[in-house]
């Protein structure tokens, strides 16, 4: 289990980028010229390389467009689900320990040559000696690729994990090109021109541009391609990307959130928004006794407006979704009715919380008693049976689906239980004065329960997004008579703090894993519970796509039973084309140009 945690932590952390080779032809930056909206060419922007060896590559810009020029054996598609892309066929073992893969018979490098086994098995050995590869995580787990023939390998893994397959999508390169080269001369232009995508390069000068022809041999080729050859500008900065798309020099461009508002509103470009990978949410301090309650976790759930904050605080630029999935991914529960902003239900839940939390805090006393004085068993009987009762009495507040409190007294039954009951009305009497539901709890006491409570939110300054958030959180708690305080933090205070545990609640972020692995994110939430844990190990080792669906079904209705935390969304990413181009990309993180090949020009 450990050393596959440590796996999702590497892949969490990798930029997957795939890139693409250069031409040495000499050819004066001035004998192709990029003119506005009338351009021969379909125009993009690159930033200058340090090498376009696409194993050793570590800029995504770049990625992005030798990505037209290099396959992988798997893709994953603008819902970031897995396909085939060098690979005609392939079998999983049933530990997941291995993977028996064909290749397509009809692959061929940009030179003629035919696409093998061996250059898998080459690409694998080269990422894993160079660790500063961004492909390195990737292959971690795997132990050895075993080449059977020209079209067949296996490739073994050091352990059982379900989402081996999504992690082969590194670019593959030609080993007659590339073996035998010292690291110096990998990362030279000149050893680094053939690849086996859509787009081979017919023209490039050293940090000025390149230009990239359709590949009319492509195994994958329509009869929807078009003919436009594709002129890449080389460029020193994401800033001059952005500023050439709105010159019109440039034709596609991925832009920041922060850039987006420069092109709204612009008939000259059209905007392609898709969700990408950075994921924020709110993260509960566990250490705390207040947020160690579900009741309050789940008053604070109902009261936080999500909706609100991903309107007024990220203006709708990030996909409301309440897991760390993408929100279009075949493992994304879509049924599953959230814990959505109720102030009733938080109201109903504080009263709960009221008695939940005498309780916890009778069986402490419980226990503190018996260790300090035995001889006080009376006592400790006493609070014994109120601690029952108060147990018993939660089963009185039942909860909906949608997590609204049913009150069971306003349930109405014929069966023996109900009949039984009315025979011992003086019992029930009774029990009716050491039984209390959420409804029997006053305001006041619901106050006196908050009177000391402050709950600390920090965020990181530098972030818009995530500040507005949490002064619409603080309103939210404050509205139902939580007090909070915000403490803005620069990124160093924020990873003191957060390490240290100096918060109640955080809002925080990250870029969720190439894979569709979302355990990562649920490791990091300091939330200890032996079921989540069997979960998690049940999902890192199921063996069939129904299987990781069903348990991912039932891992994203724990976490809302148990609201662990509160899921704010996925960030939109954005490309913006120009809007002479007729046409969608089927865009994502991995792939930003995908579908470009099908785009027409007026």
């Amino acid at each position: 289990m450990k050393k596959v945690v440590k796996l999702i932590s590497l892949l969490l952390a990798t930029m997957v980028f795939v890139t693409g080779c250069k031409s040495d032809t000499d050819v004066k930056s001035n004998e192709v010229k990029t003119s506005k909206k009338t351009s021969e060419y379909i125009n993009l922007t690159m930033i200058r390389a340090s090498t376009i060896n696409p194993i050793l590559n570590t800029d995504k810009s770049v990625s992005y467009v030798l990505d037209l020029v290099y396959d992988s054996l798997f893709e994953l598609d603008e819902n970031y689900n897995i396909q085939p892309k060098l690979v005609e066929s392939y079998s999983i073992s049933s530990n997941n320990k291995k993977i028996d893969i064909t290749l397509k018979d009809n692959i061929k490098w940009h030179d003629g040559e035919s696409l093998t086994a061996k250059d898998v098995k080459y690409t694998y050995e080269l990422i894993n000696e160079n660790k500063d590869s961004a492909y390195n995580s990737l292959v971690s787990n795997i132990s050895g690729i075993t080449v059977h023939g020209s079209k067949k390998l296996t490739i073994n893994f050091k352990d059982s994990y379900a989402f081996s397959l999504e992690t082969l999508i590194f670019p593959i390169v030609s080993k007659d090109k590339l073996d035998g080269l010292k690291t110096d001369e990998l990362k030279l232009a000149k050893n680094n021109l053939v690849g086996s995508g859509a787009y081979k390069i017919k023209k490039y000068e050293d940090r000025d541009y390149m230009i990239l022809e359709l590949n009319n041999d492509y195994y994958d080729l329509n009869k929807d391609n078009n003919k436009k050859e594709v002129y890449v500008k080389m460029v020193p900065d994401t800033e001059s990307q952005t500023e050439m798309v709105l010159s019109l020099d440039s034709d596609i461009s991925k832009v920041t959130l922060g850039s987006i508002s420069k092109f709204t509103d612009n008939d000259n470009f059209v905007i392609n928004k898709y969700q990408g990978r950075n994921y924020d949410y709110v993260l509960f301090n566990y250490d705390n006794k207040y947020l160690n309650n579900l009741d309050i976790r789940k008053a604070i759930s109902f009261a936080v407006d999500r909706e609100s904050i991903i309107k007024d605080a990220y203006s709708d630029r990030a996909k409301l979704s309440n897991f760390p999935l993408n929100s279009t991914s075949k493992y994304y529960d879509s049924d599953l009715k959230p814990l959505s902003y109720n102030t009733e239900n938080a109201q109903n839940y504080l009263k709960k919380a009221v008695l939940s939390l005498d309780n916890t805090d009778n069986n402490t006393a419980s226990r503190k008693s018996n260790d300090t004085n035995s001889a006080d068993s009376t006592d400790n009987n006493k609070n014994d049976v109120n601690s029952t009762e108060n147990t018993k009495s939660e089963d009185t507040n039942k909860v909906a689906s949608d997590g609204n409190i049913k009150n069971n007294t306003e349930q109405t039954s014929n069966n023996s239980e109900d009949t039984t009951a009315k025979n011992n009305t003086s019992t029930d009497k009774t029990n009716k004065q050491e039984k209390r539901t959420f409804k029997d709890v006053t305001h006041s006491e619901v106050k006196e329960m908050l009177k000391d409570i402050t709950f600390k939110i920090i965020v990181n300054k530098n972030n818009t997004e995530r500040v507005k958030a949490a002064n619409i959180i603080s309103n939210n708690l404050e509205a139902i008579g939580i007090k909070t305080e915000i403490k803005d933090l620069t990124e160093d205070d924020m990873q003191k703090a957060l390490k240290e545990k100096d918060y109640d609640l955080a809002l925080i972020g990250c870029e969720l894993p190439a894979v569709s692995d979302a355990t990562y994110v649920l490791n990091k939430l300091g939330y200890s519970d032996k079921k989540l844990d069997k979960y998690i190990t049940q999902l890192q080792n199921a063996t069939s796509e129904e299987e990781i669906k069903s348990i991912y079904k039932t891992i994203q209705k724990y976490v809302k039973e148990k609201a662990i935390f509160i899921s704010f969304g996925i960030l939109n990413d954005y490309v913006v084309l120009n809007g002479r181009l007729k046409g969608e990309l089927n865009s994502n993180d991995f792939d930003v140009y995908s579908g470009i090949d099908k785009i027409k020009m007026d």
